[in-house]
């Protein structure tokens, strides 16, 4: 599961230059791609909702869990809330978040280990992920790159039966927290609004979508900060996505995603 394989090779294309990068969001999922910069610092444990797709271009990236030695992977798939390590320093990098509870989320549950990452075939890695980078390297904006990435996850994701269906009552939970991010949300209101006990919906949303309910929000909270990011100054965008100010939001932008928000601001 562990062993280092050669990486899916970028297509031969336009070389990308130094510190390119691009996040492009969409229901459901992420993508961060760029060329020849640091992602995290090595060492830095983070764990997040969404699993992982990550691939190298021409050279492997760095992976390591808490009890795990530093290891290259090609292409590898880290489960949700995994605390792991990446080190991409000077290489080019893909890598697609999928939440869990989607319908490609729930089929790539299947193929990841409950509690380490899991390399993929190198092969079937390199198809699925060519058109992605002939993709950025030709039009490297996220009309294009969003279709792309998404076929990736569709590719890889496969068409395994799915496991039973999110009960409708953890959707609506969802849905409501999507849509009261710029303000107060608690699962007592939520619930209220669903009606279903705290307690009950308390157990279920960790049942079905795998972290507690407050952990969830602050990861939707995220999401709605990257969206800002493109037009607005990190305050405003953290207030926006409701956060108190914006140390709370740098401080959970890092323990969650490994990075501070200003990596992938403007400049």
């Amino acid at each position: 599961m562990h062993s280092p394989t050669a990486s899916p090779s970028r297509p031969a294309g336009r070389a990308g230059s130094p510190g390119r990068g691009q996040v492009c969001l969409w229901p459901g999922g992420t993508l961060w791609i760029g060329d020849a910069v640091r992602i995290t610092r090595p060492g830095d444990l983070h764990a997040h909702h969404a699993l992982q797709l990550s691939f190298g271009a021409e050279e492997p990236l760095r992976f390591r869990t808490a009890d795990d030695a530093w290891t290259d992977y090609a292409a590898c798939l880290i489960p949700a809330d995994l605390p792991h390590a990446i080190d991409a320093t000077g290489r080019s990098f893909a890598i697609i978040f999928v939440d869990p509870e989607t319908a490609e989320g729930r089929r790539l549950r299947a193929r990841a280990a409950p509690d380490a990452i899991t390399a993929l075939d190198a092969d079937e890695a390199r198809a699925a992920v060519a058109p992605l980078w002939e993709t950025w390297d030709g039009s490297p904006a996220c009309a294009r790159l969003e279709p792309a990435a998404r076929e990736v996850v569709r590719t890889l994701a496969g068409t395994a039966a799915l496991a039973a269906s999110t009960d409708p009552r953890v959707l609506g939970a969802i849905e409501l927290v999507r849509a009261r991010l710029e303000g107060r949300v608690t699962l007592t209101d939520v619930a209220r609004d669903l009606n279903i006990s705290p307690s009950r919906l308390r157990h279920l949303f960790v049942e079905e979508v795998g972290l507690p309910f407050r952990t969830y929000v602050l990861w939707q909270r995220l999401h709605r900060v990257i969206q800002g990011l493109g037009s607005e100054n990190l305050t405003h965008a953290a207030l926006a996505a409701g956060f108190a100010d914006a140390a709370h939001m740098t401080r959970t932008f890092r323990r969650m995603i490994g990075v501070t928000p200003s990596t992938i601001a403007p400049g």
